[in-house]
């Protein structure tokens, strides 16, 4: 199996464990200085924000990551930081690590004028403190164990706070490190400082939303040293799924698309667009925009008669022709089904990709040829109705593992949460419960690659591999921002020969488009109908040259 270079992988509560008894085995280096190296981080990122003087309140729960609290609180107040601790959990016993730093927390207390406070001598009030630190659970969260109301209440307290930085240690309290599902109530940082590599839970979605600027600190543990070990301690676990990985813009820019001077349209593909119905021209009009954008050689759109025109208005580039309608058996218009069929064979054989789906409705169409075209295509992007076409039949899966034995590619499906559990009911409480986990589930069992799109976009393949997109923003939540992703995975993987490559770089490339056009509009102005115009910008961005 090759993963994609540059992809950075994501770890949980165990592999963060695993990944520090490594070190110390190998370095023969006491477990408290990586706590201490910890600590240091959170320190080092407080006195780039502030002067010292200002007043510091550190969140200490019952793990390690309340000895990072205790470590960096004595490290600020060496600086002249006017620091607090609300000690949680006063009377359960400490890691050995954690119990050594908050003793010497205490220890120090006589030199300085930090305070240490207990929930039930304590009350936040709004602007008491110019920064909050979380160093309640950490990695140690887990959903099936959710907070206390205590714990909650605080949280909730802490997260009304004005004018009040919030650092979260390593992943804010309340969000699972191996999922990213969150409970009730959340940290909301404003940044988090997270040790060797980052955590799942911050790349994932929901927890990423509430996991602010994320600063890694490595922790000496050097980069080719991390991966190492990973991959040891995947196999040491036997597991048939893949170390998850998060796709950035260092995954994505190797995989430029050449256009030498030399070149002609031939070159750079040709793809098929089928979709679209009489008051649904929306939907694959923006697919079309979108594919032009890849630079595709080609792009071919079959629709409905009665929007034909609509389309060649406004993309007269494109080679748009009606869908042809097979006859009934008492045709009376000498139509000959077996020409229909020829040319839709001669076509979807010409064509390097094939999209289908946006806008296409409850089309007769595709109950004529949805089989063949999942049968037969080289390459091929399934979304909006025609998943829920493949949701009503009882093979589909079937049909794709047969193509997939076939040799040919896997199908790449791209369903939103709502179309995903259609397509698979028995998996919709694993899609609450973790969305990796489900997408990985669902290619596997159906050879196909899983688009599970979101804020932050799964990309499973029937391998295990799993990849979480890190571009993108909520400017996506709009009707038509789908067709939009449909139309760049069609011309991508119509001029690229790595379809795993075409894939990331489609999916990065769509939430590329949105940050870009945020940063021009706003959150509000963006339109998936102007996603493209921003296809220069991203191409400069991924340093391009043409």
């Amino acid at each position: 199996m090759k993963i994609l270079e540059n992809s950075l992988p994501v770890i949980n509560s165990a592999s963060q464990k695993y990944l520090d008894q490594a070190f110390v085995d190998e370095f023969g280096l006491p477990s408290i200085v990586l706590m201490e190296q910890a600590a240091a981080a959170v320190t080092e990122l407080i006195l780039k924000l502030a002067d010292s003087g200002k007043k510091v309140l550190f969140l200490a729960g019952a793990g390690n990551n309340g000895g990072d609290a205790w470590t960096s609180a004595r490290q600020l107040a060496a600086y002249g930081f006017e620091v607090s601790v609300l000690d949680l959990f006063p009377e359960k016993s400490l890691p050995p690590d954690a119990a050594q730093n908050k003793s010497a927390f205490l220890k120090s207390l006589d030199y300085t004028n930090s305070q240490i406070y207990q929930l039930s001598n304590f009350q936040l009030r709004p602007a008491s403190y110019d920064f909050i630190v979380d160093g309640i659970m950490g990695t140690g969260f887990n959903l099936a164990r959710p907070l206390t109301q205590d714990v909650l209440f605080l949280l909730k307290t802490v997260n009304a706070c004005e004018n009040t930085c919030r650092i979260a240690i390593d992943i804010p309290t309340g969000i699972d490190s191996a999922t990213g599902v969150c409970d009730q109530e959340v940290f909301f940082a404003d940044y988090t400082v997270t040790f060797s590599a980052l955590k799942t839970g911050l790349a994932a979605e929901p927890g990423c939303v509430y996991s602010g600027e994320i600063i890694v600190a490595p922790l000496s543990m050097q980069k080719s040293w991390l991966e190492t070990k990973l991959i040891d301690l995947y196999k040491e676990s036997n597991s048939d799924s893949c170390l998850p990985r998060v796709l950035t813009l260092d995954t994505v820019r190797h995989f430029e698309i050449e256009r030498p001077a030399l070149s002609h349209k031939g070159n750079y593909g040709k793809t098929l667009l089928i979709g679209g119905s009489n008051g649904m021209s929306g939907a694959i009009i923006l697919a079309l925009q979108a594919a032009h954008a890849t630079g595709v050689g080609y792009t071919y759109v079959r629709t409905p008669q009665a929007i034909v025109a609509d389309l060649l208005e406004v993309s007269p580039e494109s080679l748009i022709a009606s869908i042809p309608v097979i006859a009934l058996s008492d045709n009376t218009n000498n139509v000959d089904n077996a020409d229909i069929i020829h040319n839709w064979q001669k076509l979807i054989a010409e064509v390097d990709s094939v999209g289908l789906g946006p806008g296409a409705g409850k089309a007769k169409w595709l109950t004529d040829y949805l089989t063949y075209i999942c049968s037969a295509s080289k390459k091929l992007i399934i979304d909006a109705d025609g998943l829920n076409y493949l949701a009503e039949m009882d093979n589909w899966q079937q049909l794709f593992q047969d193509r997939f034995a076939r040799g040919m590619q896997p199908a790449i499906l791209t369903p939103h949460p709502g179309e995903f559990k259609r397509l698979a009911p028995d998996l919709a409480e694993l899609l609450d419960q973790d969305r990796q986990a489900a997408a990985v589930e669902l290619a596997k069992r159906s050879s196909t690659f899983v688009v599970l799109k979101g804020h932050a976009t799964v990309l499973a393949l029937p391998s295990g591999e799993v990849y979480i997109n890190s571009s993108g923003n909520q400017s996506l939540a709009k009707a038509g921002s789908g067709d939009v992703l449909t139309g760049l995975l069609s011309g991508f993987t119509a001029q690229m020969s790595n379809q795993t490559e075409a894939v990331a770089l489609a999916v990065f490339f769509h939430g590329m488009l949105a940050d870009l056009a945020v940063a021009e509009l706003g959150i509000r102005g963006v339109l998936p109908g102007k996603l493209a115009d921003y296809a220069p910008a991203a191409y400069r961005k991924l340093g391009w040259n043409n």
